[in-house]
């Protein structure tokens, strides 16, 4: 199949994603788009994504690169704020409930 092809069978609004990422596609074997559809299948999109990048030029690969990997700090970041919360209040949580079971028991 084509790219022209391809795009042909994609809503309008997925046209800008298939002329990025539909090269690489194009460019895959049988077997090889098969194992990437396995890779997404599993939830491995990040090894999915990678394979993607790695068919595209250069330039592109290594700008497009630079942008997930920014993307991914950012969300790191924000994530680890998150996660620290998280247990926190999960262990302040805990601590009345533990007063609650030394209370319960008679302590």
């Amino acid at each position: 199949m084509t790219l022209d092809e391809l795009r042909g069978r994609v809503p309008e609004m997925w046209r800008p994603v298939v002329d990025q990422y539909g090269p690489a596609l194009v460019s895959m074997g049988v077997t090889e788009l098969w194992a990437w559809i396995g890779l997404l299948a599993k939830g491995d999109e990040y090894a999915a994504y990678r394979q993607l990048i790695d068919r595209l030029p250069a330039a592109e690969a290594l700008a497009e690169g630079d942008s997930l990997i920014a993307g991914w700090e950012t969300a790191n970041k924000g994530n680890a704020e998150r996660l620290s919360l998280q247990r926190s209040a999960l262990a302040a949580i805990l601590r009345v409930l533990l007063a609650a079971a030394l209370a319960l028991v008679g302590l």
